[in-house]
């Protein structure tokens, strides 16, 4: 079965999460497209946007590699996003966010309502809960008056797995994931309902409590990536 745009993201995406494409290791996009047997058009639009996400740099002039990274590294950039993030939903929810940003803060809550309301996971919640995460922190980010803030948090989002579309499935397992991003979602409502009521300590404080949802699936993976080698 060949693969769309958006599964040869997710397929590339998890390759460098389970290991299969190792840190530092040179990737071309010919050599990428033979590996997944696609065309080289769908690896072209997938290498940027997981350099975007951090897990890949640029080397050379056409060519990635896979970033090197610890767990450490990734869990301090988490908390410090977070910090940052927990700042700029203080600010938004303390000078009042406009309709216009409500609408799209509950556009996100609606959508992922949409995913959970099956009680379980499925392959393509994967991007649709990938791209409403993503969107949502953006809003957040993207209006809280200040350009600084907003600088600081796409720094951080390029650490590998900080990003709030670094999400995968498969490495976590689907009953896992569901739990994890169920919780994570509520956080998403108790957030929005923060800021309307211009709450900004609440608004605060629950985004250290949602990137503690991601400190949870990074040592889930951890884990894993333990018992398998020790197996």
């Amino acid at each position: 079965m060949r693969l769309n745009g958006d599964e040869t993201l997710c397929t590339l995406r998890e390759m460098i999460l389970n290991g299969e494409l190792t840190p530092e290791m040179r990737i071309t996009e010919a050599y990428l497209a033979d590996l997944l047997g696609v065309s080289r058009t769908p690896v072209r639009n997938a290498l940027p946007a997981l350099a975007a996400e951090g897990f890949l740099e640029p080397v050379g002039k056409r060519g990635y590699a896979v970033k090197a990274f610890s767990e450490q590294d990734c869990e301090e950039a988490l908390q410090l996003r977070s910090a940052f993030e927990g700042l700029a939903a203080r600010r938004l929810a303390e000078t009042g966010a406009s309709p216009e940003v409500f609408a799209a803060l509950e556009a996100c809550l609606r959508e992922g309502d949409e995913i959970f309301v099956k009680l379980q996971l499925e392959a393509e919640d994967e991007e649709r809960y990938r791209q409403m995460n993503a969107n949502f922190h953006s809003v957040i980010a993207d209006n809280c008056g200040s350009d600084l803030l907003r600088s600081f948090i796409a720094r951080l989002n390029m650490v590998p797995f900080v990003a709030p579309s670094a999400i995968s499935f498969e490495e976590v397992g689907v009953n896992a994931a569901f739990t994890i991003l169920f919780r994570a979602h509520g956080v998403h409502h108790a957030i929005v309902e923060a800021i309307r009521d211009r709450d900004g300590s609440r608004a605060e404080s629950l985004f250290r409590e949602h990137a503690h949802q991601q400190v949870i699936s990074m040592l889930i993976r951890s884990r894993q990536k333990a018992e398998a080698t020790s197996g």
